[in-house]
């Protein structure tokens, strides 16, 4: 499955067109819900509300059938409350098709309004609705949903004749009905789409049955009225979604967003398939396999799925595994086995089928011996050994069974780690012999094709791991995919690796978070979205004198000249981090907390930080040009006082450039920190500096020294104004949002902390009650990872301000995470 047809079967289902549409985040209330209108507004008389509740109902059943779907709703609700989008051009850009055709006819309405509202309509699900009432419990929400209202000359939801639950309701019965009527024609064009890889077809379809006999057929209904007035069709909805799933999963660095559309959409297709759908076994089958196959019967209508349209699966520990060389489920040890099975299509990652108690597959161990686990039933083969690039997790799922709730977590870990070192070893590939030498320089002769097949077969391993991770706990972390191009020893001066546009779209196309090209222990790691064109990296290895010609510090690397080329353009500034790995070769002879990466510019050296380990510095960049590593020890004259607790977290944060002296050898420990200063050292702390970055705040000019660094933060989701369009950039900076800012920027790493857990991390805290509301769960996260800790008599003083030098010991541990 590929991400890019992942974004292409869109609006599949159901629950998105009510998500989309009508505004049912699966939750009793739906929309009615969002408008702040109370449920003791009656409903009218022409709805059935048990049967609407009883649809509702139906979506949660089978939404709650796929954990890690469920999984990937909660991440990404927590990530959106984390990092709410409050740029206004942002926001635009998100819901332009929408946004311009409301400005037409409700020009006052603000754009934070209108993105809240349609980005809340699907993306944002909760089980409980408590989300999306604390969404819209803002006023300015309810003035803008009045206004949608009133500028078409439809009454405002204040007016007692105006929209109510009941209006709701009426549409979305008025949606399930045409689907119920034309299920024939879905059915069919849903099995196209499967077996083709191609959702045209029922993209249409369902936009018709929207379009003609929902909108169109239904005009009197208000919001068919709403919709039909501002020219607002399914499309436009769709296209706005997509590209907020898009952004958050590039923000976010994963695929969350578009995790959570498949786990709602394939709920609504299970939904309209249910009772539709059926398991069967194919000819060949016997009792130590079973070669599954689905079809759909309705009517006189009646097909089956090619059985290449689907990937299957058992749950690990069941004793049952689907063995894609024989396409059969098998046994995976010597005892017989049962188990519930599922199956995703192949094309857009949908789960179409999850069997009941009534459709279980069960295998015996065929008589006279044990199980290899081949099809063919044939004994004696012993236990069965993975395949090359898969975790068994066998043993780790049955030692779940009974276990304490401390020993799951020990469990799961493991899991976590064996899931992880089988995709690094999965994703290495060795290219040393590519490598031809002609003079100085180096390069590697490849295959582009065959890479981008390897790729291909990288990425659907890389599925099966991390579907196995998830299916022993729902909770995991999806492990990414790091392309390594490992291409050995080079002894040349320079090299220069072709990164084909194929290599790249391959990449893309099939979840690969990272490449990183490697050479001599040196790496460069890129994201692949970052170049839509031949790329080509050039490594030049400058004479030392380079460095120690600009500076006395020790120099403690090679200086290395990075080069990236894309489509004939010079690669300056990159979107996403670059991960650089450089080779210390003799580590042990410097303090290797001081160590710093160094960019040589003009003959001077600019600082960027970085980690020490196992004889390498790793540092991110957004930026090239010269670089190599330097020992930077730094010394102030005035931090005697503060030597014991803060000395040396001074120092090696000073080290990396991240904390500067207000005057020569001067750093002023217990002077107050101004949340522009604070902003500085968060976006230097996580390299998140960006140049395109943007902010509107009135009070930051493009002249002021922290315009990069505020406009860097605000892209990256780490600050927000303190008031309507301002940022107050010289007011001093509290400990309750210095603990913020940083659980925000821990959160872009994927450090998190469930809501359940707030008051039990805040509970050490005497003062607990003095920290503001909307600010608990970032000092929550803060505290319970050590960044932030309790003053004398356990109290916090969330409202007193920071010193210098209690924020460096809070970028020391933000270091060390």
């Amino acid at each position: 499955m590929t991400m890019k047809k992942k974004l292409t079967v869109t609006t599949l289902a159901a629950s998105i067109m009510f998500a989309s549409i009508a505004g049912l985040p699966l939750s009793e209330q739906g929309l009615a819900n969002k408008l702040g209108i109370t449920a003791g507004i009656a409903s009218a008389a022409t709805v059935s509300t048990t049967s609407y509740l009883d649809q509702v109902n139906a979506l949660h059943t089978e939404l709650a059938k796929d954990e890690s779907g469920i999984a990937s709703i909660r991440t990404l609700r927590d990530y959106v409350k984390e990092h709410p989008v409050t740029d206004k051009d942002q926001q635009y850009a998100l819901t332009k098709e929408v946004w311009d055709k409301i400005k037409i006819k409700a020009p006052s309405i603000q754009y934070d309004a209108i993105y809240q509202l349609i980005s809340g309509l699907e993306l944002f699900y909760d089980e409980t609705g408590t989300s999306i009432e604390a969404l819209l419990s803002n006023g300015d929400y309810r003035d803008a949903i009045s206004e949608l209202f009133t500028s078409v000359g439809l009454e405002g939801i204040d007016h007692p004749d105006g929209l109510k639950k009941s209006d709701v309701e009426l549409f979305q019965s008025a949606a399930m009905t045409a689907l119920n009527n034309k299920t024939s024609e879905l059915l069919i064009a849903a099995a196209s789409a499967f077996a083709s890889g191609n959702a045209d077809a029922l993209k249409a379809e369902i936009n018709e049955i929207v379009t003609t006999d929902v909108v169109a057929a239904n005009s009197g209904l208000l919001i068919s009225k709403l919709l039909t007035a501002y020219g607002i069709t399914l499309s436009d909805l769709n296209t706005v979604q997509n590209r907020i799933a898009n952004y958050i999963d590039a923000a976010s660095n994963s695929t969350v967003a578009h995790d959570a559309r498949t786990a709602i959409e394939s709920a609504g297709l299970r939904y309209i398939l249910k009772d539709k759908i059926q398991y069967t076994k194919a000819a060949g089958s016997t009792t130590s396999s079973e070669k599954p196959l689905l079809k759909v019967v309705y009517g006189s209508l009646e097909f089956t799925f090619p059985s290449d349209s689907f990937e299957w699966s058992a749950p690990v520990g069941s004793g049952i595994r689907y063995d894609e060389a024989t396409s059969a489920f098998v046994l995976t040890g010597n005892t017989d086995a049962v188990a519930k099975v599922e199956a995703r299509d192949s094309n857009f990652g949908l789960l179409l089928y999850i069997s009941d108690d009534n459709h279980l597959v069960s295998l015996k161990v065929p008589t006279g011996g044990n199980t290899d686990g081949n099809s063919s039933g044939s004994t004696g083969g012993g236990p069965v050994t993975p395949d090359p690039g898969t975790v068994d997790l066998n043993n780790l799922a049955k030692e779940l069974e009974g276990a304490s709730e401390e020993k799951k977590q020990e469990i799961f870990q493991k899991a976590q780690e064996a899931v992880k070192n089988a995709l690094q070893e999965l994703a290495t590939l060795d290219l040393s012999k590519s490598i031809k030498v002609e003079g100085d320089t180096a390069k590697p002769t490849l295959n582009v094709t065959e890479l981008a097949d390897k790729v291909k077969e990288i990425g659907a391993k890389a599925k099966v791991l991390n579907d196995q991770l998830k299916q022993l706990n729902p909770n995991a972390t999806v492990e990414k995919i790091q392309l390594k191009l490992d291409f050995g020893s080079i002894t040349a001066k320079t090299t220069e690796i072709p990164l084909g546009k194929a290599l790249l779209d391959a990449a893309i196309a099939n979840g690969v978070n990272t490449v990183a090209i490697s050479m001599n222990g040196l790496s460069l790691g890129v994201s692949p979205t970052e170049f839509g064109a031949d790329t080509s990296l050039k490594v030049t290895n400058q004479d030392s004198k380079v460095a120690t010609s600009a500076t006395q510090l020790p120099v403690a690397a090679g200086v290395y000249e990075f080069e990236f080329t894309a489509g004939g353009t010079h690669i300056s500034n990159f979107n996403t981090p670059v991960e650089v790995t450089i080779p210390v070769p003799n580590g042990s002879k410097f303090d290797t907390e001081l160590l710093s990466l160094a960019k040589i510019v003009d003959g001077k050296l600019e600082f960027y930080g970085g980690s020490y380990e196992n004889g390498v510095l790793n540092a991110l960049r957004t930026g090239f040009s010269t670089y190599t590593v330097v020992e930077n020890k730094v010394e102030f004259g005035d931090t005697a006082s503060v030597k014991a607790w803060a000395g040396r977290q001074i120092q090696v944060a000073a080290s990396k450039g991240i904390l500067e002296g207000r005057a020569d050898q001067s750093f002023v420990p217990n002077g107050q920190v101004t949340r522009a200063e604070f902003a500085k050292m968060i976006v230097k702390t996580f390299s998140l500096e960006s140049a395109t970055a943007t902010e509107n705040f009135t009070d930051v000019n493009d002249s002021d020294w922290f315009k990069v660094y505020v406009a860097s933060a605000v892209k990256n989701g780490i600050v927000n104004g303190k008031e309507a369009g301002k940022f107050d950039p010289n007011g001093n900076i509290t400990r309750a949002e210095m603990a913020v800012m940083s659980s925000r920027a821990l959160a872009l790493k994927g450090i998190s902390l469930s809501p359940a857990k707030v008051d039990e991390a805040l509970k050490g805290f005497t003062d607990v009650n003095a920290i503001n509301a909307s600010l608990k769960s970032g000092v929550a996260l803060a505290a319970s990872e050590g960044i932030v800790i309790g003053e004398e008599g356990n109290v916090f003083n969330p409202n007193a301000n920071s010193t210098r030098a209690q924020a460096a010991v809070v970028i020391y541990r933000l270091l060390n995470k």
